[in-house]
């Protein structure tokens, strides 16, 4: 499974974090930039585990 760098930008309604995981694209809104660099890097070291459904 392959991880990109995650992506945290400023919005209206606070920071978003954005992370390409597996082919999907995962995102978290967060209040505060601390919390978005948190998100940020919880995602970049622990990707989800794939999922055993087959396509």
């Amino acid at each position: 499974m392959t991880t990109e760098t995650p992506a945290w930008t400023r919005d209206n309604d606070g920071w978003l974090v954005r992370v390409k995981v597996g082919g999907r694209i995962q995102e978290v809104r967060c209040a505060t930039e601390g919390q978005a660099r948190y998100f940020a890097a919880v995602l970049a070291f622990n990707p989800p585990p794939p999922s055993r459904l087959r396509h």
